[in-house]
């Protein structure tokens, strides 16, 4: 048997032969040849760095994500440049967010397709948002259970959607929930909120206040603003738990600070009701005027899927 000092060494010599062979090539390229392989290098970094997605599992590491809208325009060239120089579909993929953002609708579709083709599950969830968009929710629902089999979180809530709605399949509730509970354990809040609304609906199951209220309630924890407005109501009521005036108003008071308009309603009635301190009309007006509606290309996560 060999020894590990000589596996080892072998693996040091298996890297320092690499590292030669890599300092052999530079050496042999030409100057200008040189300078273009860092400017491609630097490219791909930076394409990386400003087109990454938060729901991308493959996207580099290295960096923070990037929301879609606040995609840098720099990111077209960077990335186009990146897919081209290594045909790498993440590079495609990003490019594809760049584009989106940039409103080239048409382009975008075509750099999503080459990741998709490619199987990239990240791109699948789009490409299959713009197919669905395009009319085709067929194929829309067979991109969303590739990419949610290919373990993208998106793509698995997405796919709950499609269950719970009956987009390109047949409504089943029970896949939309063992979907959108798959998203739910990987950290997805509107997937939570989702389950929620369907146990305290009631309409494609028998009401359980209980269930709704867990699920309302790990929303609300990982900061979903509907599921802080719907337990909120339930606390409010007494719907399905003890009534509880703070505990209802707490919750209104931690939506409105997300910018939801509903939110701030319900806290100046609580207000006006007495029932909590008012604050001065000047502060509450500058709080009314910073509320915003969210951005993304899709902003009504009960109804829709959403892209990434």
């Amino acid at each position: 048997m060999k020894s590990l000092n000589s596996k080892v060494n072998r693996g040091l010599a298996i890297a320092a032969g690499a590292a030669a062979a890599f300092c052999a090539l530079t050496v042999s390229l030409s100057a200008q040849e040189r300078s273009n392989l860092l400017v491609t290098v630097a490219l791909q970094t930076e394409c990386d760095q400003l087109a990454g997605s938060p729901f991308d599992e493959q996207r580099n590491g290295s960096f923070a994500p990037v929301d879609i809208a606040n995609i840098d325009v720099k990111a077209v060239d960077a990335c186009r440049t990146a897919y081209e120089a290594t045909g790498n579909p993440r590079f495609a993929y990003q490019l594809g967010r760049a584009l989106n953002n940039s409103e080239q609708a048409d382009q975008a579709m075509t750099a999503y397709n080459v990741a998709a083709e490619a199987n990239y599950p990240a791109a699948k969830v789009n490409f299959g948002m713009l197919m669905g968009r395009l009319g085709d929710e067929q194929q829309e629902f067979r991109l969303y259970t590739e990419a949610a089999n290919g373990g993208n979180r998106l793509a698995a809530y997405n796919l709950g959607v499609a269950y719970r709605d009956g987009l390109g399949t047949q409504v089943d509730v029970t896949k939309a929930l063992t979907w959108f509970e798959k998203a739910a354990a990987e950290g997805d809040d509107t997937a939570a909120f989702n389950i929620g609304a369907i146990y305290d609906e009631g309409t494609m199951l028998p009401a359980d206040d209980q269930t709704a209220i867990a699920w309302y309630d790990l929303a609300a924890q990982r900061g979903n603003t509907d599921a802080m407005i719907n337990l909120g109501l339930m606390y409010e009521s007494g719907e399905g738990i003890t009534a509880d005036a703070q505990k209802a108003v707490d919750l209104y008071r931690k939506a409105a600070e997300k910018g939801d308009l509903f939110g701030a309603q319900k806290v100046m009635e609580f207000q006006e009701l007495g029932m909590i301190p008012s604050q001065p009309k000047q502060d509450m007006n500058e709080g009314m005027n910073t509320l915003v509606l969210k951005q993304g290309d899709i902003e009504t996560p009960a109804k829709n899927g959403r892209d990434i």
